[in-house]
């Protein structure tokens, strides 16, 4: 879950925001608020469980915020009260040195498919290691890297995981390699079969597990890389720590 606003909020706003936060669940799950590095849009606050959730959680936050003063004449005009339900669990175990990805369901293997990793050689090609997250989908994709000689090149079947760039998609291009050399320029290549298969099964928020890789996950590939904060650092970043 994530929270954002529109402006940096200093310390005491950002506690006095924490303290009005309650989240509860159908099942006992240990959780944590975490302030992330402020970006451009502003301070942003995401909640974590410690493991992921369990399948099927029905998750309820609130936030009693209406009126709150978060200083500099700004007020928080909206209470938040936000109901939703996990759905199946579903876990994509990427190793990079595997040249497959497995996709694991429920607890039991569903599919395993061949596949190209990022280019290990050349740092800025390298697909990080760390828990991604499934963040959108879409059948069309035009991917541009001009330092490497392509813009707006389509690709179809295309499910993102960091907003720096790096997708699960079809490339028939490097067919050749999927399954025993790791070739893309950070993507996970698949075949256009499995990779319409994948894209068919993964929904918004499913952790892709990429190991074996040189280069790690960081916040300089975007918003999303909440699991691969350590749990007690997670906990350190609350406004209230």
């Amino acid at each position: 879950m994530v929270l954002r606003f529109g402006e940096t909020l200093p310390d005491e706003a950002k506690a006095a925001v924490e303290r009005q936060l309650s989240v509860t669940a159908s099942r006992t799950v240990e959780g944590a608020w975490a302030w992330l590095p402020d970006t451009a849009e502003g301070s942003r606050v995401h909640y974590r469980p410690r493991s992921y959730w369990p399948a099927h959680t029905r998750v309820h936050v609130r936030g009693a915020l209406r009126g709150l003063d978060l200083g500099g004449g700004t007020y928080v005009t909206d209470d938040l009260d936000r109901t939703f339900t996990v759905g199946r669990s579903q876990v994509v175990k990427a190793d990079t040195r595997s040249h497959a990805i497995v996709v694991v369901r429920d607890g039991a293997e569903v599919a395993r498919y061949d596949a190209s990793y990022g280019l290990e050689s050349d740092p800025r090609r390298v697909t990080r290691s760390g828990v991604h997250v499934v963040m959108a989908k879409s059948e069309k994709v035009l991917m541009s890297n001009p330092d490497y000689g392509y813009v707006d090149e389509p690709q179809f079947w295309a499910v993102r995981i960091s907003n720096n760039g790096e997708f699960i998609h079809a490339n028939p291009a490097s067919s050749w390699a999927q399954g025993n050399r790791n070739v893309s320029h950070g993507c996970i290549n698949l075949s256009t079969r499995d990779a319409k298969e994948f894209f068919a099964s993964a929904v918004f928020g499913d952790p892709v597990e990429v190991t074996g890789s040189s280069q790690p996950l960081t916040a300089a590939d975007g918003d999303l890389y909440d699991w691969s904060i350590p749990w007690d650092e997670w906990r350190s970043l609350s406004a209230l720590s």
